[in-house]
């Protein structure tokens, strides 16, 4: 009798493991579809009487968030520049380039940098990242140019 329940057994355990194997398989019916509020009906817009505005001075604009970004990442930049802590200066413009890419003026600070530091390879690459972003700022574009022709001079003289 030993001998036939070890067949039994092995056949009641494989239809056991395929049974919860195949119940992993199972499906479930489809959520309920959310039903979201019709659109509100256009309302007829009737035009807005003209009125004379009034010539003061021209508004202006706040600056933009990402510009209060770059300035406190320049100043602090800045400062530990002043204090000979370079690598802390590279390490915190980097941090504001990854929180504000487009800043031509962050590369051109990375750009001055790298020339203190002397690497005048990395000095130049940014310093034409940054004249690539500048636009139509001639302050930074000068400045780059600057960094550009120092590096090159102060290669040359190693």
């Amino acid at each position: 009798m030993h001998k036939t329940m070890r067949p039994t057994f092995k056949l009641l355990s494989l239809w056991l493991l395929s049974a919860l194997l195949f119940q992993g398989c199972a499906t479930y019916p489809p959520r309920q579809p959310v039903s979201y509020p019709p659109p509100p009906m256009e309302v007829e817009k009737q035009p807005m009487p003209q009125q004379a505005i009034p010539e003061t001075e021209p508004i202006r604009q706040a600056p933009k968030q990402t510009n209060v970004i770059a300035a406190n990442f320049s100043r602090q930049a800045a400062e530990q520049t002043r204090q000979g802590r370079l690598d802390l200066a590279a390490a915190t413009l980097e941090r504001g380039l990854r929180a504000v890419p487009k800043d031509a003026g962050l590369w051109s600070q990375l750009a001055e940098v790298q020339l203190k530091q002397e690497n005048y390879l990395q000095a130049r690459s940014l310093a034409a990242k940054s004249n690539s972003l500048a636009g139509t700022n001639s302050k930074i574009a000068k400045k780059n140019h600057w960094i550009i022709e120092e590096s090159l001079k102060r290669a040359a003289g190693q």
